[in-house]
C-alpha cells in the first residue's frame, strides 16, 4: 500500500488574542530618517528609548528583540527597560536594513568587520546562523531564540503574542567538529521536546563553496551559501488514518 504524505506546518493561534486584527510591518521604520541607537555589550545589542525612536515601535514592526524586564516585547512602561536584540537580528537591522546604528561601550560606532569578529568570538557558528536567519526572514517568518527548547531559533507565522511557534530550527554548519551535526540520538531528543509543544523540527543545513572564507565574509558573499531544509516529524499512523477518514 502506498501512503502519500502531505506535510502541513502547525499554525496554532493563541487563545488570548486581543490584537488579532492588528497588521504590522515586517521591518521597522526609521523615525524621522534616523536609525535606532544600540550598544553591543558582548552578548547582545541593547537599544534604549529616545526622543527620536521608541523601542516599542521597533519590537512591534517585526517583533525584534525582547524587553529587558518583560517576557516578550517591552511592556512595563519603565524608563529603565531596554530592548535586547540577538546578534543575528541586530546585524540584519544594522548592516542590511540600515535601521540600527551599533556602538561599543565607549560610544564608538562599530563597522561590519569589527562586529563580525566580536560576534564570532562569542559564537563560532555566527556567520552560518546569520545566513540561516536571513534565509528565514526572506520567507516572512518571525524569528526568536530557540535556546530554551535546545535549538537555534523558533519561528512563528505572526507575532508570538498571537501564535505559537511552528518550528524549532537547528542550524547545521560545515564546521569540522563533532558537535556541528546532531547525531540521531540527540536529534530524537530535540524532536520529542518540540513535539510536546506542537512544534516540528526544521534543520537548515548550510553548505559553502570551497573558496568561501569565513574570516573575510561580506554581506554580498553570504549569498554564495546554500541552505537545505529538512523537516523532522514523527509519523503517527493512527492520526494519519483518522485524518484521511474525515476527508
Amino acid at each position: 500500500m502506498l501512503l502519500i504524505m502531505e506535510f502541513t506546518p502547525h499554525f496554532k493561534r493563541k487563545r488570548r488574542n486581543a490584537q488579532s486584527s492588528l497588521k504590522l510591518a515586517p521591518f521597522p521604520p526609521c523615525q524621522d530618517g534616523k536609525p535606532y541607537q544600540g550598544v553591543f555589550n558582548g552578548l547582545c545589542v541593547e537599544v534604549k528609548d529616545s526622543e527620536e525612536s521608541q523601542i516599542r515601535v521597533l519590537y512591534e514592526n517585526g517583533c525584534y528583540g525582547q524587553g529587558s524586564r518583560s517576557r516578550g516585547g517591552p511592556a512595563t512602561g519603565m524608563a529603565s527597560e531596554t530592548l535586547l536584540l540577538g546578534l543575528e537580528e541586530a546585524c540584519m537591522l544594522s548592516y542590511f536594513l540600515e535601521a540600527l546604528e551599533i556602538r561599543d561601550l565607549s560610544g564608538n560606532k562599530i563597522n561590519w568587520e569589527t562586529y563580525l569578529k566580536s560576534a564570532r568570538e562569542y559564537d563560532e557558528k555566527f556567520v552560518y546562523k546569520l545566513a540561516a536567519y536571513l534565509y528565514l526572514k526572506s520567507k516572512g517568518w518571525i524569528i526568536k531564540s530557540g535556546i530554551k527548547f535546545g535549538g537555534d531559533f523558533l519561528i512563528y507565522k505572526q507575532s508570538p503574542s498571537q501564535y505559537h511557534a511552528s518550528f524549532l530550527v537547528i542550524v547545521q554548519t560545515p564546521l569540522k567538529n563533532p558537535d556541528s551535526h546532531y547525531v540521531a540520538k540527540n536529534l530524537k531528543g530535540v524532536q520529542r521536546v518540540a513535539e510536546t509543544s506542537d512544534k516540528d523540527v526544521l534543520i537548515l543545513r548550510v553548505n559553502q563553496t570551497s573558496d568561501f572564507d569565513i574570516t573575510l565574509v561580506t554581506p554580498e558573499s553570504l549569498e554564495s551559501l546554500n541552505i537545505e531544509e529538512t523537516v523532522i516529524r514523527r509519523f503517527n499512523y493512527t492520526s494519519f488514518v483518522q485524518c484521511k477518514q474525515k476527508q
